[in-house]
């Protein structure tokens, strides 16, 4: 029986106008769940619902077992780890931790172990003295961090809390994060808007849109088989283009690209497709090549512009079928806009949705 239970859970901040309808997900003990989406997806909502924040209108919340859907979130055995970090300014980190223990009424003398070794776990034993406004934002958030742990909930709750952070920092808490959760085993829901973030973080990855579930998988899967178009533009397939399919076999179909037929592997939630049908087709920048010149193998196209990306240098490359990204090695050959190129595919990773 999964830990986590969430049952046709249905939240409506306007009458007639649901946020959330018949949400349902299951997650097992101890396992990391990303909740993945743009701005108004319901991802924070569903995370409110599961604290007691928000009163659903309708649908079940179990953990463990036990009913939570109307307790109030007191008498939830839940942490929260805040993107605003939500930490006391007058309270020193010891006491900022120690808060929710002492709020159980938890021996003197395990408040002290229990606390000391959080900040352990952080990496903040020598900052015990410090109050919030004597830190950085990263230190700030393993305090956040170490408060929702001490108090070894059943449930870990993350609401975007890395969104306040710089680039390098955000990869630093991705990991201590990650390796906190696995060490003491606790059943995580994490939000957030960044694909990365939820890739690396994550055992499973819920993609949302508009309230509903697109997709549900581990990272690797989401990543390279995306089953919607929302999913796999919002994942990175930076090109699309739509076309007619002219067959079918098994996991392949058959598309006409530029003159020249592809077959690509398809996705459907209606079926196999039949031959006429319209499919969206999605490939990454990283996913096809450029040759100079013209050659029969590939799409005939000219360079517009290009970017340097360090390592790489992203060419946007307008052709018959459309424009189209590619990712160059800067090491290799460079093209100057205006430049004759032929684009070549890497058909094995581009895939063509049915909707």
């Amino acid at each position: 029986m999964p830990y986590l239970e969430i049952h046709d859970l249905t939240v409506s901040y306007e009458k007639n106008q649901p946020t959330l309808e018949r949400f349902s997900l299951d997650v097992e003990q101890g396992e990391l769940v990303s909740l993945l989406g743009p701005s108004g997806c319901g991802k924070t909502t569903t995370l409110r619902s599961i604290a007691g924040f928000i009163r659903p209108d309708a649908g079940q919340i179990v953990i463990n077992g036990r009913d939570y859907t109307f307790l109030p979130p007191n008498q939830r055995d839940i942490g929260l780890v805040f993107q605003s970090y939500a930490l006391f300014p007058h309270l020193t980190v010891f006491h900022n931790v120690a808060f929710g223990l002492r709020m159980r009424r938890i021996p003197k003398e395990e408040v002290h172990s229990r606390v000391a070794n959080a900040l352990k776990m952080v990496g903040l034993e020598a900052f015990a003295d410090r109050r919030p406004a004597q830190l950085s934002g990263g230190q700030q958030q393993r305090v956040a961090l170490a408060r929702a742990t001490v108090i070894e909930p059943q449930v870990l709750l993350l609401d975007e809390p890395l969104s306040n952070l710089d680039a390098r920092l955000r990869v630093d808490m991705r990991q201590e994060i990650r390796r906190a959760q696995q060490q003491l085993g606790i059943t995580t829901l994490y939000v957030t808007h960044d694909q990365v973030e939820a890739m690396s973080i994550s055992d499973r990855v819920v993609v949302m849109n508009q309230g509903d579930i697109e997709q549900v998988g581990t990272p690797e899967s989401i990543f390279a088989t995306p089953e919607t178009a929302f999913v796999a533009d919002f994942m990175g397939f930076d090109n699309h283009f739509s076309a007619a399919v002219d067959s079918v076999h098994d996991n392949q179909l058959t598309v006409n690209w530029g003159g020249a037929p592809i077959q690509l592997p398809w996705r459907s939630k209606f079926g196999s497709p039949q031959a006429g049908a319209r499919a969206e087709i999605f490939f990454r920048a990283d996913n096809a090549s450029l040759a100079a010149g013209s050659e029969a193998s590939g799409l005939a196209g000219r360079v517009i512009l290009h970017t340097f990306h360090g390592n790489e240098r992203r060419y946007l490359v307008e052709t018959e079928v459309g424009e189209f990204s590619v990712m160059q090695d800067s090491a290799g050959e460079r093209f100057e806009p205006g430049a004759t190129v032929t684009l070549q595919p890497n058909t094995q990773k581009w895939i063509a949705i049915i909707e």
